[in-house]
């Protein structure tokens, strides 16, 4: 695990997705992808068609408006999935320096102990591991 003290680390990316996200690089966050799709492949996981977030299933359009988004909050378990639909995704990942973007997710499908509404503001939390900003887990 991967722990970015380095300040050239997190200048390097320019997009919120494209960030470090609970101590992963993008690069190790890019190469959970084809071990989720080999599972889906594999029949060990089932593609999810349902936003965990906000409900939002479109499933006559994978791939644009109802695409769900295997979003996984710790990149060494790859399989530990939250559902996000394309908004949800976006606002989640944008939410340090979007705050506002994501507030009005929140708001708009609070449910109390969702996961989502469990998920730091800290800005640091992008840098530091899963571990150390969540040490009971979500």
């Amino acid at each position: 695990m991967a722990i970015l003290n380095n300040k050239s680390d997190r200048q390097r990316s320019h997009k919120s997705w494209q960030k470090p996200y609970n101590g992963w690089t993008w690069k190790q966050r890019c190469a959970v992808t084809p071990i989720q799709n080999k599972a889906v492949r594999e029949g060990k996981l089932i593609r999810p068609t349902v936003c965990s977030i906000c409900g939002h299933s479109k499933s006559d359009a994978p791939k644009g408006a109802g695409y769900i988004f295997m979003h996984t909050e710790r990149y060494d378990r790859p399989l530990d999935l939250y559902p996000a639909c394309k908004r949800c995704h976006a606002a989640l990942h944008a939410r340090f320096d979007d705050p506002a973007r994501w507030f009005v997710v929140v708001k708009q499908n609070w449910r109390q102990g969702a996961w989502f509404t469990l998920l730091s503001m800290d800005p640091a939390s992008q840098y530091q591991s899963f571990d150390i900003t969540y040490p009971n887990g979500l």
